[in-house]
């Protein structure tokens, strides 16, 4: 099984909801980009895809149905574990 660092995001909204963003695809440590649906595909394959901050533990992504806004039906939808810091909180992440 492989293993990928994502260092960077990219994100875009929706027309509908220009302040509601989502995240399309996520850079690797190897400045690749990845669409999100290669990254969900990747991950319910078995791979691990981990956020990663130099100084910060990685944390691991999750693959989710749809995004964790209730009223949003956006998906795939990628998450980070819960309980890392706020480093490696996917959303928060740099934007590549």
């Amino acid at each position: 099984m492989a293993n990928y660092k994502v260092t960077k995001v990219r994100k875009e909204a929706p027309a509908q909801n220009p302040s509601h963003e989502h995240i399309i695809g996520v850079v690797t440590d190897d400045g690749v980009y990845h669409p999100i649906q290669e990254v969900v595909d990747s991950i319910v394959a078995g791979h691990e895809w981990h956020a990663s901050v130099p100084g910060e533990p990685p944390a691991l992504l999750r693959a989710e149905p749809f995004c964790s806004q209730g009223w949003c039906m956006h998906r795939p939808y990628l998450s980070s574990e819960p309980g890392t810091t706020l480093a490696t909180d996917l959303e928060k992440m740099p934007r590549g």
